[in-house]
């Protein structure tokens, strides 16, 4: 991520406990990703076996953590952190 906004000069690396907080929304995506894959899972193909489910969200987490991290970032930037984009901001 870049230390500030290069158009506004905003802030974009806040304090350490902003990382803690981005933490609680990258772990809802990580629930919220093995609930999808339970769900689907027991659909389309009448509740497999263990290993099934165990492989699936496992290879499916590791592929979106990445994503997970980066947008859990700027969810919590832009929901508790208050930033917001002003497309007019060079005319205040």
């Amino acid at each position: 991520m870049h230390q500030k906004c290069p158009k506004c000069d905003a802030v974009l690396v806040p304090e350490p406990d902003f990382f803690y907080g981005a933490m609680y929304i990258s772990y809802a995506f990580s629930v919220a990703l093995v609930v999808n894959v339970l769900i689907i899972l027991n659909y389309l193909f009448d509740d497999p076996d263990v290993w099934v489910y165990v492989t699936t969200v496992v290879v499916a987490n590791l592929l979106l953590v990445p994503a997970f991290l980066r947008y859990s970032k700027v969810l919590y930037l832009y929901g508790v952190g208050k930033l917001s984009y002003d497309p007019h901001w060079e005319n205040k």
